[in-house]
């Protein structure tokens, strides 16, 4: 998924991927990559409202490129496993209505969105594309960063990331 510069693409994000960036100082991937970060309701209020004084919320609450969307068609969130958090209830069903791939690191999550024909992308392949548009020059030390942040990302899922990567394999 790689996008010349200048065009503006849009993602749209559950809360975790950007509670990830924020906590390493590194938003500016998701905007420079993205353009535009759609976030719904429950993930906005997950990040701004309860997520006061945390990293990313001034940047969530202020930002221009980070827009906050409704869900439309609520009835459809009812064949969701319960689960699965609001916000990721909510991120699900608004990349589908918007036909926009969605930014998700929950392995529920992800599985949902796949078997509703949602593109998926997780902050490692987001590191990916970063490090290929020159953004990111040490992807191992950045993970290590998010890691170390308290971000939880599945270990296994790290370790072929990172093998990949030294191996140059990485997608």
């Amino acid at each position: 998924m790689k996008h010349p510069r200048h065009e503006t693409w849009m993602i749209v994000s559950d809360s975790g991927p950007i509670i990830a960036f924020s906590r390493v100082g590194r938003l500016d991937i998701l905007k420079r990559l993205f353009g535009h970060v759609i976030i719904p309701d429950a993930v906005y209020e997950e990040l701004v409202v309860m997520g006061k004084t945390r990293p990313g919320e001034p940047e969530v609450r202020q930002s221009e490129w980070i827009q906050r969307r409704s869900v439309r068609n609520r009835e459809r969130m009812d064949r969701f496993s319960q689960s699965l958090h609001e916000g990721e209830r909510d991120a699900i069903s608004l990349a589908r209505e918007l036909a926009a791939p969605l930014l998700i690191d929950e392995r529920r999550g992800r599985r949902t969105a796949t078997d509703m024909g949602v593109t998926v992308i997780g902050s490692l392949a987001v590191l990916v594309q970063g490090h290929r548009a020159g953004l990111v020059e040490d992807m191992p030390a950045l993970v290590q960063d998010i890691l170390e942040s308290g971000y939880w990302i599945d270990a296994e899922v790290v370790e072929t990331f990172l093998a990949n990567e030294e191996e140059g394999d990485t997608p």
